[in-house]
């Protein structure tokens, strides 16, 4: 008698539960070969046993046809070989061992899916550090949604100046109105506010991938591209000559002292006054990170041989002969 049309019912269920030897696979295998009809009830016992990885619902199997219509097609089958039929209370078995495996992948999938954090500015910025370490300051007016797995994964509205934790196995994606800003370890910033008709992304340091629709470029420190929303392009510029970091971080390139005063009155809440107009044409590239302003007047005066006069909390004047 050919193996192909001699099969019993616990090589069939070994077989759908993954426990068959390979003898047994290729006997069930060439069985279900052997007749279409074969084919299509190895199909049902399939399906029933693959609940749990095709979705947390049930698919919708009429189980007393299924059950039936096999042994229907078992009872033909005799006289080519006997198969031992395979009574309703297996193929209930199998069907309530496959919804206790449905319920375990969903409780699976609940327990091991990255847990989405949500992060909102105001009125005033927001620092965070994220799960995996990188951190994000996040300026008033925006938000972020962030899931830490296989991929970090941002949600951003508005802007955001995120400084990430190096990880070659876990890209760092940002994603903002249509634009993709992928990093591995880097220090950049985001800006994609609802009421603008341009992104802008500004790389401090490192290296990302910037996407839209099929157009991508790459950008290295110091570079800065937007994307027009309207004419859906991307279009490089030239980095400012003052740049601030979320909201401590400044950075100047060549700038001249007039704008140096004007971006740190506005950065720190005080006012500095020039005492000699030639001050004002002295150009500085510096960067500060997270200093009082005590300290980066400090820095500022010995660069050009200047005083720092503090005639109160909030006010400061600079004196000397300029540059």
């Amino acid at each position: 008698m050919d193996g192909s049309n001699h099969i019993d019912s616990d090589q069939l269920a070994r077989y759908v539960a993954g426990e068959a030897s390979p003898k047994e696979r290729l006997a069930v295998e060439r069985w279900a070969a052997s007749d279409p009809a074969h084919a299509n009830e190895l199909a049902t016992l399939q399906r029933l046993w693959s609940l749990a990885d095709e979705s947390t619902a049930a698919p919708e199997v009429d189980v007393d046809a299924a059950w039936a219509k096999l042994q229907e097609r078992i009872a033909e089958a005799e006289g080519r070989g006997r198969v031992v039929p395979i009574g309703r209370s297996r193929v209930l078995r199998w069907m309530a061992a496959a919804a206790v495996l449905a319920g375990l992948a969903f409780a699976l999938r609940f327990l091991f899916t990255p847990a989405v954090e949500r992060y909102v500015a105001t009125t005033a910025f927001v620092h965070h550090t994220l799960t995996d370490s990188s951190r994000v300051v996040i300026s008033p007016n925006s938000s972020l949604e962030a899931r830490m797995g296989a991929d970090r994964r941002i949600a951003l509205k508005g802007e955001a100046y995120f400084e990430v934790q190096r990880d070659t196995a876990h890209p760092f994606i940002v994603e903002a109105d249509g634009l993709t800003v992928t990093v591995l370890g880097t220090g950049f910033t985001v800006t994609a506010y609802d009421t603008s008709q341009v992104c802008r992304v500004r790389v401090r340091h490192g290296r990302v991938r910037v996407q839209v629709d099929t157009a991508q470029a790459i950008l290295l420190a110091g570079d800065e591209i937007l994307y027009d929303r309207r004419a859906k392009r991307l279009v490089r510029q030239e980095m400012p000559s003052n740049v601030v970091w979320g909201d401590r971080i400044v950075q100047f390139e060549g700038a001249s002292m007039q704008q140096v005063v004007e971006r740190l009155d506005a950065l720190f809440h005080v006012r500095i006054e020039l005492r000699n107009s030639a001050i004002a044409q002295c150009r500085l590239t510096a960067s500060f990170d997270n200093e009082p302003i005590d300290g980066v007047l400090k820095v500022i005066a010995e660069t050009f041989g200047l005083r720092v006069e503090a005639t109160g909390p909030e006010h400061y004047i600079l004196d000397g002969d300029g540059c």
